[in-house]
């Protein structure tokens, strides 16, 4: 079937400066959205011009000025075409290979909404994207570089791909993983930030103390002491002495159970506060699940931010307030790196921060 009879699909395009390029933009996005075939036929000027909702004569200084460019060839019969050479002169079709750490799924329920997100953002600029994942305590081998012309790192695949080899025959851009100057480029959640964003809206409800709870021996992880820091931080500036800020270290466990086990151990010996930052999301799930298992009202006698770099918090009762990692837009920024990359963007070590982003629900 023709990719033509989809031109009723939405359009998502800038702004353009003028009723010209605004059309430029939207044939360009058309040809992307719908991965015309080389040498296929765009619609007539009549039906861009009714799509678009643009003037019959902007669309033809549109087509006029995309075939100067080499996007579009001229036909006998005043019709246009997508350039022959369209895909491999100016979308540049390249494969791209993301590692992710798992064993038939991606483990990081997070960095599956990531990878959904540069599928997508992939097929849109006629980039091959191919999905890999790496086992637990397996180390890449040679394989990963073969057919691929750049890598993407998730966080655990990045320090074994480190360990592993001393160069890299491609460029590697990190997907919120710990910097490398080896990289190209590393995109990573502002986790600092995360912290100072949770604090801000537990100021917000005017209280005099909280906690800030993690598990212990997690405090040397960079992703964890970043949101206890910028936690602190954001509390102290506010005026507030550092006697009303407790932070708590729950025992970590593989098992949801154990985890449950040490935060009621806690709960039990120590005075319950307010508020709480759990910055994880499985210990926030666990937490939250301990509070309403003790039947202490979330979020009026308690209420509770978590650290979700996953949807986990949708799931709990009531639905979890948490701070999430914004893995569109992360997925966002390395494709426009692949792009700036592929023309010929030499630098290394380029360090990018993501802000995360508050998640309000129902338990604060």
């Amino acid at each position: 079937m023709s990719a033509v009879l989809n031109i009723d699909r939405p359009l998502k395009i800038s702004a353009a400066a003028n009723r010209r390029d605004a059309a430029v933009d939207q044939i360009k996005h058309f040809i992307r959205a719908n991965r015309l075939a080389p040498g296929e036929r765009l619609p007539t000027v009549r039906q861009l011009s009714t799509t678009f909702g643009l003037s019959r004569d902007s669309v033809w200084r549109a087509l006029r000025q995309l075939h100067e460019e080499e996007w579009l060839a001229l036909l006998p019969n005043k019709r246009y075409a997508t350039s022959k050479d369209l895909y491999t002169k100016i979308l540049r079709s390249i494969c791209v290979r993301a590692m992710f750490a798992g064993k038939g799924y991606i483990y990081f329920s997070g960095f599956r909404r990531l990878a959904d997100a540069l599928a997508r953002l992939s097929r849109y600029h006629n980039i091959e994207l191919e999905i890999e994942l790496l086992a637990p305590g397996a180390k890449p081998d040679a394989s990963i570089w073969s057919g691929c012309d750049l890598l993407m790192v998730d966080s655990d695949s990045s320090g074994r791909l480190l360990e592993t080899f001393d160069d890299f025959p491609v460029p590697v851009i990190g997907l919120d993983a710990n910097y490398s100057d080896r990289y190209h480029a590393n995109i990573v959640t502002d986790h600092s930030h995360g912290g100072r964003l949770a604090a801000e809206a537990i100021l917000r409800r005017g209280v005099e103390e909280t906690a800030v709870v993690y598990h212990h021996g997690s405090e040397n992880n960079p992703r964890v002491s970043g949101r206890l820091v910028g936690f602190r931080q954001a509390w102290l500036e506010a005026g507030k002495p550092e006697s009303s800020l407790s932070v708590v270290a729950i025992p970590w466990s593989e098992s949801s159970f154990e985890i449950g086990l040490h935060v009621q151990d806690y709960l039990e010996k120590n005075r319950i506060h307010g508020t709480y930052f759990v910055n994880d999301g499985r210990l926030a799930a666990s937490f939250l699940e301990v509070l309403v298992y003790r039947k202490i009202a979330v979020p009026e006698d308690v209420a509770l931010i978590g650290y979700d770099g996953t949807q986990r918090g949708e799931l709990t009762d009531p639905p979890m307030t948490t701070i999430q990692q914004d893995m569109e837009r992360i997925a966002h920024s390395a494709i426009g790196w692949v792009q700036k990359i592929t023309e010929g963007h030499q630098a290394k070590g380029v360090l990018e921060r993501i802000p995360p982003l508050l998640v309000p629900r129902k338990s604060f």
